[in-house]
Order: C-alpha cells, then structure tokens, then sequence
C-alpha cells in the first residue's frame, strides 16, 4: 500500500494522537495483553498559605507506578519530605493492585535518593543530556493485604 506525503509538525494533533493510541491499543489486545487503563497519582504538600512546597505525580496501569514528577523545595530537603511522598506513593500503588514502581531521574538530580528508598537501577543512557547520565531505577513493592 503506497502511503502519502510525512507530515512534520511541532504540535501533537489530538485526532492523530487518539488514532495512534487506539492502534496501540487494539495490537496489544490482539497480542493478549491487557487493557491500557492508567490512573493518575497526585500527591501534594502545601504550606499554611496554600502554596506547594513539595509533591510527586505519576500513574499506575497494568500494576505498575510510575513516578513522573518528584520535587520538593529546597528548604525542606533532606528532613524526609521526598521519601514520605514517595513511600505514600508506593503505598497508593500497592493499595491500586501494584506489585512494582519504576522512574528515571538524572545523574544531576536523584541518582544518590532512590537506592536509599530500595530503588535499583535497570538503564543508564549516558550524555542524556550532554555530560549527564539519565537512569532509570525501578523497585518491587509490598503487595497490600
């Protein structure tokens, strides 16, 4: 089947997106694999004003988490507040059905942060971006009762 001209574009049409998430989803039940239903996971901490000062958001689908977006603002690190929204986060999982997370951080930010939580790293793709390492860390979690 001869195919028309490549279109190349800076924006996302949402008809075209639809239409390619549909295709994906239509070979992966064709191939047995199960429905593509994610959840968005939002976690915030906000201060006496209303104002966020910390959170992480992500998704779960097909019985994993994955943590998009975790900050905290600087003058709270290290006091714990990363690893009680990533630990609520994992427990919301769990509570979801997921038995594993995974995220990816850069060699500039996190890399040093998640193994202390049990986080192991499966990839590193070197100068992602130029002179730093993006890596990708995933960990088992506790199935809840």
């Amino acid at each position: 089947m001869p195919i028309g001209e490549l279109e190349i574009s800076n924006a996302i049409e949402a008809g075209a997106e639809a239409a390619l998430n549909a295709g994906l989803a239509n070979n992966a039940l064709a191939n047995h694999a199960p429905p593509y239903e994610e959840t968005p996971l939002q976690i915030l901490c906000r201060d006496d004003a209303g104002r966020v000062i910390a959170g992480l958001t992500g998704k779960t689908f097909w019985n994993w988490l994955y943590i998009d977006i975790l900050w905290v603002e600087k003058s709270l690190r290290g006091q714990g507040v990363g690893m009680s929204l990533v630990h609520a986060a994992e427990v919301e999982a769990a509570r979801r059905g997921c038995h594993s997370a995974y995220l990816w951080t850069e060699s500039f930010e996190g890399e040093d942060f998640y193994p202390k939580l049990g986080y192991e790293v499966f990839v590193r793709k070197n100068d992602f971006p130029v002179g730093h390492t993006r890596i990708g860390l995933q960990k088992k979690l506790k199935v809840a009762a």
